[in-house]
């Protein structure tokens, strides 16, 4: 199970990244008239706060039968930055924010799935 997690981390965490990093300047552009919508802001916290919740399962996890292996660090991992990313959408959504944003979390998701690449050999 733990294998096929960190298979699913590793293409999901590249196809986020890059997007991020090879056309900030766009995604943030489109982030931002998404987040001018009547509303969207407080949906962005709210899934911040699903993703901090996923992560505090995952973390849960590590202390199960399955426990002390690899994927629920990873997967906690993986929830934070969606967590923080969703968050920090919502508290200035500047354009120029959310540039620096999205780059900033390409590198962290690329970053992300080299390291759960990496961590396959553990599994």
């Amino acid at each position: 199970m733990g294998r096929y997690y960190i298979w699913f981390v590793v293409v999901v965490t590249g196809l986020a990244g890059l997007p991020r990093l090879l056309l900030a300047r766009r995604f943030a552009e489109l982030q931002l008239a998404k987040l001018q919508q009547k509303g969207r802001i407080i949906t962005a916290r709210t899934m911040s706060v699903v993703f901090l919740s996923g992560a505090l399962l995952l973390a849960a996890a590590y202390f199960t039968p399955w426990g002390h292996q690899v994927w629920p660090i990873i997967g906690v991992i993986f929830s934070l930055l969606s967590a923080v990313e969703f968050f920090l959408e919502s508290l200035v959504p500047t354009l120029d924010n959310l540039v620096f944003q999205k780059r900033l979390m390409g590198i962290l998701y690329l970053g992300l799935s080299v390291g759960s690449f990496f961590m396959l050999s553990r599994v």
